[in-house]
């Protein structure tokens, strides 16, 4: 996730970092954390911070680390038109194939 892009939106807002981590459920230290680029929230949490901010989802994950494709990037924009438990499901689903693919690296 750009930690520039979120601490840009923050400030655009003229919120606090305390205000964002109430608002979107987490630990003020957490949020902290993930403006200084020391950790990195999980897509349930990048989620909650692109509806918080009412921005598209690519918009919070794209940055120069990681290269998202022409496709993978208008199937995020109709992501975003996905009803709440839609969207939740999909990340359920996204995670546990991360999830698989780091148990296959893993072992092997």
């Amino acid at each position: 996730m750009s930690k520039v892009k979120i601490k840009e939106l923050r400030e655009q807002n003229n919120l606090t970092q305390t205000q964002v981590a109430q608002n979107i459920g987490i630990a003020k230290n957490t949020y902290i954390k993930y403006e200084k680029g020391e950790q990195s929230p999980q897509l349930v949490t990048i989620e909650k911070l692109a509806l918080f901010y009412k921005v598209p989802l690519y918009e919070l994950i794209e940055n120069q680390e990681l290269k998202i494709d022409d496709k993978l990037k208008s199937k995020m924009a109709l992501i975003e038109q996905l009803e709440d438990e839609e969207k939740a499901a999909l990340i359920m689903l996204i995670e546990g194939l991360l999830l698989r693919h780091q148990n296959k690296a893993i072992i092997n």
